[in-house]
């Protein structure tokens, strides 16, 4: 790396410092695969016609309420007023299916693997 101009070795840095986002997200789904709990949902659930967003309520153990966004509805979910549906969820998070999580996951390390690599094999041949 030592043929590369100051500001492409920056440009360099920032790239591979960049690569780290869609590692943290990986984590964060390794995290919530492990960590979440399998549930129902408490009432009917809300989606938006504009973003395909479903938002709902469910009960965890310990008595715990969770709320927030649920991946993977669509909305027949709320037009047809279903209720108990099942979830993998946390406090604020909810996945109709989880292996949802895993695959995320994978390909998001599997991304910056690929990213990661071509990154260094773009300044590599460029310092020659």
């Amino acid at each position: 790396m030592t043929g590369l101009k100051w500001w492409q070795r920056v440009v360099l840095v920032v790239c591979l410092c960049a690569l780290a986002l869609p590692l943290w997200f990986a984590a964060r789904n390794v995290h919530r695969f492990v960590d979440g709990h399998r549930t129902i949902t408490e009432g009917y659930v809300h989606c938006d016609m504009e973003d395909d967003r479903c938002t709902g309520t469910w009960r965890l153990p310990g008595g715990q309420r969770g709320r927030g966004q649920i991946a993977g509805l669509g909305f027949e979910y709320d037009e047809e007023q279903v209720t108990g549906i099942r979830l993998y969820a946390g406090r604020d998070w909810a996945v109709t299916d989880r292996s949802d999580l895993a695959f995320r996951a994978a390909s998001e390390v599997i991304g910056a693997a690929i990213g990661a690599a071509l990154t260094v094999s773009v300044a590599w041949f460029k310092s020659r």
